[in-house]
């Protein structure tokens, strides 16, 4: 198994997932400029949707190369 490979993976998409964490929680705001909420834990919505998007997205990216280094790997052997 390449290590460098999963963990690149990981990255990428996790960066991918932060990036569509933001957007959803930017989408939920009716104005862009100001918040709709104002209560102070709607205001970190953006940190912890973005948190979770890169934590969902590392792990999918880490899994999904793993899974076709393996299936790779498995076939060189048959």
């Amino acid at each position: 198994m390449n290590g460098k490979r999963i963990l690149f993976s990981a990255i990428i998409t996790g960066m991918i997932g932060f990036v569509a964490g933001v957007g959803i929680a930017k989408y939920g705001q009716a104005n862009e400029t100001s918040l709709k909420y104002d209560r102070v834990v709607y205001r970190n919505w953006v940190r912890s949707y973005g948190r979770a998007g890169f934590a969902i997205g590392f792990v999918v990216g880490a899994g999904q190369e793993y899974l076709r280094q393996a299936k790779k790997q498995r076939d060189k052997e048959l």
